[in-house]
């Protein structure tokens, strides 16, 4: 899944980076960078998986749909909402996850250097979300239609099978712990996960608490985010 997700996190700059007029260079160059750091981390998740003869095992068809969205997207402000703000926030989240309850010095080194690629590429697309709204307040509807969009297929993300169970057998430190352990620190990375993204989008002008496409399981421990929330 990781290694999909870097895949199009590589491959949605790269679409665009064409369009940019040669005057803003600097944007350009940022996302020539970015495509870098997104190859990078394609490759190594995609060795790490081979690494244990597994296999890569095959893509999740929830995840595919919001990786089409992000690619099919009509404007770059709307792909860099839904992938910076949602997507990559997300897999930031799992990156520092990943960093704490790694099983191994290198496997921590991984997400440890991902993540510093990660979350710069985050701030990038908050502060562009900023931008935008600052100069043309009235963008704000669009941007909410654009996550509504997104977070509607996030929802079921958090039950897909390929995130949840390693997440929680990794957490509880293998498959004889109690599930209890595992389902409780799932709900910590949850709360996290959400509540990162819910103040990313506060910072950057869009107040998505009273708005947020998400069942109100997964907005239990979220402040001022569950009465309003949309089930």
């Amino acid at each position: 899944m990781l290694s999909e997700v870097e895949m199009v996190a590589s491959d949605f700059p790269a679409k665009w980076l064409w369009r940019i007029n040669h005057d803003y260079v600097e944007a350009k160059m940022f996302l020539c960078t970015q495509v870098m750091d997104e190859a990078r981390h394609t490759e190594v998740f995609r060795k790490r998986a081979l690494a244990n003869g597994g296999g890569l095992g095959r893509a999740s068809a929830v995840v595919e749909r919001f990786l089409q969205l992000i690619l099919d997207a009509k404007s770059y402000d709307e792909g860099s909402a839904l992938m910076h703000l949602l997507g990559e926030a997300i897999v930031l989240s799992l990156f520092r996850a990943g960093e704490a309850i790694a099983p191994s010095p290198v496997e921590q080194q991984i997400f440890r250097l991902c993540m510093q690629d990660e979350a710069r590429h985050v701030a990038y697309g908050t502060m562009h979300l900023r931008y935008r709204m600052e100069r043309d307040p009235l963008m704000a509807e669009d941007f909410h239609a654009y996550l509504d969009k997104g977070e509607e297929i996030i929802a079921m993300i958090f039950a897909t099978p390929e995130i949840a169970e390693p997440t929680a057998i990794l957490a509880a430190g293998g498959i004889e712990q109690p599930a209890a352990v595992g389902a409780v620190a799932g709900n910590v990375m949850r709360n996290q996960v959400i509540g990162e993204y819910l103040k990313r989008c506060q910072h950057a002008g869009l107040d998505r608490r009273g708005r947020l496409h998400l069942p109100d399981i997964l907005l239990e421990g979220i402040p001022g985010a569950k009465v309003e929330a949309v089930a």
